[in-house]
Parts: C-alpha cells; sequence; structure tokens
C-alpha cells in the first residue's frame, strides 16, 4: 500500500478521544429500553382506538362520554408510545457512535479482506438518519413500531458485509464516528495516495456517486487501478446530481489522462466508463383503482433512499440497477424487500465469485 500509514491523533484530530464506551453501554441499554416501553403503549394505545371504531355500540357511543374518554385515551397512549419509540432510536444510534469501531492505523488492516466505502462527506447526515417509512409511502400505525433500527448507512454495510470488514474514511471534523463502517481519519492536504493505496487492495469498493471534488477523484482513480467488477456506485441522489457527477468524472478524467501516468505497469489509462442515465420510473402514472387502493398519490410517489446500484461489466460496460418501488402494485415491506432482494441477487453473485483479495 503506497503512502505512509495513518495513525489516528498524529496531526489532526480525530473523535476516538471523545467516545466512551460506558456512555455508549447505558445509551444502548436505555435505547432499546424506551423502544419497548414505546412499542408495549404504542400498540396497546392503537389496539384500544381501532377497538372503539370498530364496536358494534359505535354509533351510540358518539353520545357516551366514556366511549370518548377510551378513544382519547387510546390517541394519547399511541402518540405518546410513538415519541417514546423515536426516542430509543434516537438514543441508540448516539449510543452505537459512542461504541463505533475506529482503525488506528492502516497497516492493521494487512492481511484483511475488506470493503472500502467511499462517499462524500456531505451525504453524512443523510446516511446517519433512520428510516421513517415502511410501506412506501405510508404505514399503519402499528407498523411503524417495527420500522428497522439500522441508519441507511448501517443498513448499507450489513449488505456488503459477507464481502469483508467495511471500512471507511471518516470527515476531519466529526465529533463521533457515524454508526456503519468502522472509520480512520486522515489529515486533509495528505490523502491521496493512502485512499489510492486501499482502492487497489480492496476486496470490494463502494464509492456513493456525487460530485464532490473528493468523490470524483476517487472515481477516476478506482478507474486506473481496480478491475471493474470490484466497484459498486450506490446511487443515494437524485437524476440532477447523478447527472452532475457524471459530468464532473469526465472533466476529471480528461484532466488526469492527460497529466498523469495510467495503470500501474502499463502507464495507460483504461477508456473512461459510459455512466448510463438514471432511469426514470417505470410507471410515473397509476390507474385510479391502484391509487385509491394504495391509499393516495403521495403514497406512490415515495422512492427508496438507496435508488439503485452502478455496477461494470470486464469491459467496463456499466449498468444501472435501479430499485424501482413504481413496479409494484401494492407496495408492502414484503414486496419491497422481495424486490431489493431480486435485484441485488445478481450483483451479490458476482461480488461472491471474485477472486479472495488480502
Amino acid at each position: 500500500m503506497r503512502g505512509k500509514p495513518y495513525v489516528s491523533g498524529e496531526g489532526e484530530p480525530s473523535p476516538r478521544g471523545a467516545q466512551r464506551m460506558a456512555t455508549g453501554r447505558f445509551l444502548l441499554t436505555g435505547g432499546w429500553a424506551l423502544r419497548a416501553a414505546g412499542t408495549a403503549v404504542g400498540l396497546a394505545g392503537a389496539l384500544l382506538f381501532k377497538g372503539g371504531l370498530n364496536s358494534d355500540h359505535v354509533p351510540s357511543g358518539f353520545t357516551q362520554p366514556h366511549w370518548w374518554l377510551g378513544e382519547l385515551g387510546g390517541m394519547a397512549a399511541l402518540l405518546t408510545g410513538g415519541w417514546v419509540f423515536g426516542a430509543g432510536r434516537r438514543l441508540v444510534v448516539r449510543g452505537k457512535q459512542h461504541t463505533a469501531e475506529t482503525i488506528d492505523a492502516f497497516h492493521a488492516l494487512a492481511g484483511t479482506r475488506y470493503v472500502l466505502y467511499l462517499r462524500p462527506f456531505s451525504h453524512d447526515s443523510g446516511m446517519a438518519a433512520l428510516p421513517d417509512d415502511v410501506t412506501g409511502g405510508g404505514a399503519t400505525a402499528e407498523n411503524l413500531f417495527f420500522i428497522s433500527g439500522l441508519t441507511h448507512e448501517e443498513a448499507l454495510v450489513r449488505r456488503f458485509r459477507p464481502f469483508g470488514r467495511v471500512i471507511a474514511i471518516g470527515r476531519p471534523d466529526e465529533p463521533l464516528p457515524l454508526p456503519g463502517a468502522a472509520r480512520a481519519y486522515l489529515p486533509l492536504d495528505d490523502w491521496r495516495d493512502t485512499v489510492s493505496g486501499l482502492l487497489s487492495r480492496a476486496q470490494v469498493v463502494l464509492l456513493s456517486a456525487g460530485p464532490g471534488p473528493g468523490t470524483v477523484w476517487e472515481f477516476t482513480e478506482a478507474v486506473r487501478l481496480l478491475p471493474p467488477e470490484r466497484l459498486v456506485l450506490p446511487a443515494y441522489c437524485d437524476p440532477v446530481v447523478y447527472d452532475r457527477f457524471r459530468e464532473a468524472v469526465a472533466e476529471e478524467y480528461a484532466r488526469r489522462s492527460r497529466t498523469e501516468p495510467g495503470t500501474p505497469g502499463t502507464g495507460l489509462w483504461p477508456p473512461l466508463p459510459a455512466l448510463p442515465d438514471f432511469p426514470p420510473p417505470a410507471r410515473p402514472r397509476r390507474p385510479r383503482w391502484e391509487v385509491l387502493l394504495n391509499g393516495g398519490r403521495k403514497r406512490l410517489r415515495w422512492d427508496f433512499a438507496l435508488k439503485g446500484l452502478v455496477t461494470f461489466a470486464p469491459d467496463w460496460r456499466a449498468t444501472f440497477i435501479r430499485f424501482d418501488p413504481t413496479t409494484l402494485r401494492l407496495p408492502s415491506p414484503l414486496t419491497l424487500r422481495r424486490l431489493v432482494r431480486r435485484q441485488l441477487r445478481p450483483v451479490m453473485d458476482r461480488l461472491t465469485a471474485l477472486p479472495t483479495r488480502n
């Protein structure tokens, strides 16, 4: 690996010193307890409220104070449970930040199979967020208490963890590492050689599409150093940002290919891959019956946080695999999971077949 291994805490601030394991464990325990309590109270409130609405005595109940009190009590319990559940989820994330794994020095990765996760630092706040929907644009009150407690980054890391330890470069000014990939920290003015070395040894590289100059350089460096099959571009952005990424990549490639040596061994640059267009929704309009069946048009406009993946064939031919919820007649937790699993299966199979690097 080229470049001097960087040790966290030498030259640039690292949040490792701000981590408190005891605090993290306390927050994790308290957060899970609040989640459990919120779920119990919220589900009881939902059942009480719905039970009153479904009662055979609803018509007469409109004039009976005890019926109204039962409905108001059920709604209050549901809202209280939802607030407690949400507070528990946030506490768990904070606890994970205090207990998150950090990497002191990159030479410790020698002999380790790893997945390198690269992204614009501007994506971090969105990737650290918790999902707030489970059924594609709308959810029943009960379903909200079974929503995932993983941040978007944790969900991505979990999918690709079978291919190795997932590592990332941490943002130098972050107060605590984010849950998900194990972080190491580099000086702002001396990171390219180290990232280049990490790229050349990674089992898989996840490079989140975005027009930031660092990410654009990392993509061109991946083209220079990597076998195409080892590079995957997650798209957490919309078509406008994706097109800006494509334009920036073309400019950076033109600059570097004129002024810098190419692939080690030959010195030549491989052709720049033609990144495919961002696929539009398969069904931007729905039949009226389907809109009504799914609870309204707003719900049908919902989209995944992860819009899709760009993968590469051995000749650098690129394919955009779109996770398109409009292909589903009835979005639900089950059908959405099946859609993503079906779309990902060929990608995972190809990555599994790659020779091991360490």
